[in-house]
């Protein structure tokens, strides 16, 4: 597959994106449970979208490697 060098540039940047992006939802929240005594429970949200993070950084990578730029 041929790409040009500005889809190209383009990749990287969507990938410098999604890096941003993990490294703000990586860290840990907490989940406050309401009961008859309050608890917090620590919950990462990027965990809830990690499959999601790892298809797209698949996709970038094989589209970077097979990129045979014009």
């Amino acid at each position: 597959m041929k790409i040009d060098n500005e889809a190209l540039v383009e990749l990287r940047k969507i990938r410098a994106a999604m890096d941003n992006a993990y490294d703000k939802l990586n860290k840990p929240l907490y989940e406050k449970n309401i009961a008859a005594k309050v608890s917090y429970k620590e919950t990462i949200p990027f965990n809830l979208i990690q499959e999601n993070f790892q298809f797209i950084a698949k996709k970038i990578k094989e589209l970077e490697e097979s990129a045979g730029v014009e």
